[in-house]
């Protein structure tokens, strides 16, 4: 390989990775952002299985919608739909933001703020997003 093919490789590599780096930021950024500061519409992907207390099962994935933020607390509700692919969860998330998706209104899920960033540091709440941001 001539020394300037290998400095245009490198150069490649280098932007790959800066860019890689810079999405995965934004993304944690957001995801805190709304963790800090829940608001109505906020939409969680989350383990949904582990947040009932079921962490040896195989994991299962879904969406909620934040309807209610509280001092103490947030209330959400789950989406009709779950799935055991994280990589189907990520499409439903992008499907809600975009589409709009069904949500279960007669299943209140209440989690207290102060255990929202360790939901999310213990991957439980695997991302947060705000529509309309």
């Amino acid at each position: 390989m001539s020394n300037m093919t290998y400095k245009v490789a490198i150069a490649i590599v280098a932007l790959a990775t800066a860019s890689a780096m810079i999405f995965v930021v934004s993304f944690e950024n957001r995801t805190r952002r709304c963790l800090d500061d829940p608001s109505p519409g906020d939409i969680y992907l989350a383990r949904t299985n582990a947040l009932h207390g079921s962490t040896e099962a195989p994991a299962v994935y879904g969406l909620m919608r934040v309807e209610e933020v509280f001092p103490d607390r947030v209330m959400a509700h789950p989406a009709m739909d779950s799935s055991a692919s994280k990589r189907r969860a990520y499409r439903d998330l992008e499907s809600a933001v975009a589409d709009g998706i069904r949500y279960d209104m007669s299943k209140d899920i209440e989690i207290a703020r102060d255990e929202l960033a360790s939901l999310h540091a213990r991957g439980i709440i695997v991302v947060a997003k705000n529509p309309s941001t």
